[in-house]
């Protein structure tokens, strides 16, 4: 199946309708259907999660999963016809926009940039999520190198006030200090 970007984003929501029930039958939310082309070959890429919590999808339930849905493809009149496709099921990466409420909800604790309606651009941990607002401690970037930032008692922001939000991935280099340190203790 190939044709204009309108023609791809009209069969990703076809397929988004065709395939819900099936990721539902496995306790699992259909966040995304995509689709792309590599050479002369179609890629559906199919995006799924759990529904509430703070835990991942585990290999077992993609393994379950993925072969329900390319049954399913299997039947669909679209595609058990078609030139080979490739399939590709997985949970959603750390890159995600957080845009529902439930997203936020699996980012309890983690910091995220984020921005504002208005373009302002804040950093932050998120403290508690709501139905209709997270509260976010925001971080200040030090104004010295080597001082601490400052950080804000946590507030509550909107979703509707939020046009844009990411997990903002920690490093704790401490901890890879210490493993360098125990990697070179060990060549000695």
């Amino acid at each position: 199946m190939t044709g204009t970007p309108a023609d791809t984003e009209q069969e990703a929501l076809r397929l988004m309708t065709v395939l819900n029930k099936e990721v539902e039958s496995h306790g699992l939310v259909l966040e995304e259907v995509s689709l792309r082309t590599a050479g002369t070959q179609q890629i559906i890429q199919v995006i799924v999660d759990l529904p509430t919590g703070t835990e991942s999808v585990n290999l077992d339930q993609l393994g379950e999963v993925t072969t329900t849905v390319s049954t399913a493809l299997d039947r669909d009149p679209v595609y058990a016809n078609s030139a080979p496709y490739e399939l590709e099921v997985s949970s959603p990466g750390l890159s995600r926009p957080l845009t529902e409420p439930r997203h936020w909800a699996r980012a309890l604790n983690r910091m995220v940039k984020f921005r504002l309606g208005d373009g302002t651009r804040l950093r932050g941990r998120i403290t508690e999520v709501g139905d209709q607002q997270v509260l976010i401690a925001v971080h200040h970037e030090p104004a010295k190198k080597g001082m601490k930032a400052k950080v804000d008692e946590p507030r509550g922001f909107a979703f509707t006030d939020i046009r844009k939000a990411v997990v903002d991935p920690e490093l704790n280099f401490d901890d890879a200090a210490v493993i360098t340190d125990d990697i070179e203790d060990m060549e000695d």
